[in-house]
């Protein structure tokens, strides 16, 4: 998982010197929930995660979803919520993820919106700062 992680890492990097901005976006995105699903895995009680509020629940049971059951979203609101990531940085990271999601072209379409080289340079200087948090012990 490291070296996948590192991988992902170079890929994010490579994109943004190279000017592909969506593609750069969806990197970073996928980098930090890869990285929020690492540090769960790392707990040796992840009791926290599953009892946190902000823990997705399935409607009809009250019951919190299986981990790959998560959006990028609900991991960040539980990083938030056990102290991993800061109050802006919970707000930058949702709209990281608003962003990768104009992977979809018809919600970029929709939202008339185009990410912008310039766009991706800055997501990845604050993408950087979440990971360092995330992996913060």
């Amino acid at each position: 998982m490291q070296q996948l992680l590192a991988n992902r890492w170079n890929e994010c990097v490579g994109c943004v010197e190279h000017d592909l901005p969506l593609a750069a976006t969806v990197m970073m995105g996928g980098l930090l929930e890869a990285l929020l699903i690492a540090r769960i895995n790392r707990l040796s009680d992840q009791a926290p995660v599953f009892k946190a509020k902000a823990a997705p629940k399935e409607k009809s049971t009250g019951t919190v979803l299986k981990l790959r059951e998560w959006t990028l979203s609900n991991y960040i609101d539980v990083a938030h919520e056990l102290g991993w990531i800061s109050d802006t940085y919970k707000d930058v990271g949702a709209i990281l993820r608003d962003y990768r999601n104009y992977i979809h072209p018809y919600k970029e379409y929709q939202h008339k919106k185009r990410i912008t080289a310039d766009d991706s340079k800055v997501l990845w200087e604050i993408g950087k700062t979440i990971v360092r948090q995330v992996l913060k012990p």
